[in-house]
């Protein structure tokens, strides 16, 4: 089994302490070129994505959709479970029942995936251990019951520099 996380893109500035408002941030123009410039480059590295799923706020369903251009031979969900206010643990309970010669993509939020990936990773789910930067793309390769590895981390400012 493949996981490939991905944080959304660089999106509007957080201005409300409204829920609601901040479930509407879009991507920045910035953020949009950048991601696309990000899965161009990715897209050598994976080919084949079988599932992508997407967080419902909306800067995770755009990078989810600009992620879906590059990989269009795979289903394109949304997930509660990779919404800001889930439990991590239910993802990494959704991602158990996967099929384990499967490819999957998830397009969310931190912390919440870097609470998964440590849970995958058999470290301390609170294990300040990395974090995903905005627009940053971490791959596990593994078995649910036996393990994962870190195949990949990469980050947005690496993947600049290579594309400037």
């Amino acid at each position: 089994m493949k996981l490939v996380f991905i944080r959304h893109g660089l999106a509007e500035g957080h201005f409300s302490m409204e829920q609601d408002k901040d479930f509407e941030r879009v991507l920045t123009e910035e953020g949009i070129t950048r991601l696309k410039k990000t899965f161009k480059i990715f897209n050598k590295f994976e080919q084949k994505i079988d599932v992508i799923f997407s967080s419902p706020l909306a800067r995770a369903v755009q990078s989810a959709e600009i992620f879906w251009e590059f990989h269009q031979d795979a289903d394109l969900e949304l997930m509660s479970d990779l919404d800001i206010l889930d439990d991590p643990r239910h993802l990494v309970e959704y991602i158990s029942f996967l099929p384990a010669d499967g490819c999957y993509a998830f397009v969310g939020h931190d912390p919440h995936l870097t609470t998964v990936i440590a849970s995958l990773l058999a470290l301390h789910p609170e294990h300040d251990f990395m974090k995903i930067k905005k627009g940053g793309i971490c791959v596990l390769e593994g078995k649910m019951w036996e393990g994962f590895n870190l195949e990949l981390l990469v980050s947005p400012k690496f993947l600049k520099a290579v594309t400037d």
